[in-house]
């Protein structure tokens, strides 16, 4: 199967669990509850309550998001230059990325239901696998890109050919 086809089957993905969520009811109080105490603020009220209308909905949006974004940084690749490696590189980090996904969003659903969390480093499980799990998984995508731009993405012999060109329709309009 094309990358490409791919790429629009996880939009179809995204496109379908998009129209599921609108066209869901709303859960009771999704718009907060009023305050008691101050006039004018509202409360969250309870987030297992707001989020049961969807299910599971976020959970395989980002999953289906995570997907497309390694595929697209995969197109960003001159398929001749997609070896072994890169795709490992690849795989590895977008599999990173889906097991912090996945675990933010079980530790969050652990603490939806049962109401206590872990703390770490001064912040909730939820937060520190957002912080530092999520955050991390895209600087793994970026470092990829840094440590291995020419060889994958800026290739010495496109950026000659890219040169030549230049230098050739330089000539034909006279600008040499």
């Amino acid at each position: 199967m094309k990358l490409i086809h791919v790429v629009f089957a996880l939009l179809l993905v995204v496109a379908g669990i998009t129209i599921f969520v609108l066209t869901s009811e709303p859960p009771l109080n999704a718009a907060g509850i009023a305050s008691d105490s101050i006039k004018g603020v509202s409360l969250g009220g309870d987030g297992a309550e707001r989020l049961s209308t969807i299910g599971d909905a976020p959970l395989y949006f980002q999953i289906a998001v995570i997907l497309l974004a390694v595929c697209l940084l995969m197109m960003g690749v001159n398929p001749k230059r997609r070896d072994t490696l890169f795709k490992g590189l690849m795989a590895g980090a977008g599999a990173f990325a889906l097991f912090a996904w996945i675990m933010l969003y079980t530790s969050y659903q652990d603490y939806l239901a049962t109401g206590q969390t872990d703390i770490v480093a001064g912040f909730p499980v939820p937060t520190n696998w957002f912080f530092w799990g999520i955050w991390g998984s895209f600087v793994v995508f970026n470092m990829i890109y840094v440590v291995f731009f020419n060889r994958y993405f800026l290739h010495p012999d496109d950026e000659k050919a890219f040169q030549d060109l230049v230098a050739e329709l330089k000539t034909e309009k006279g600008d040499a």
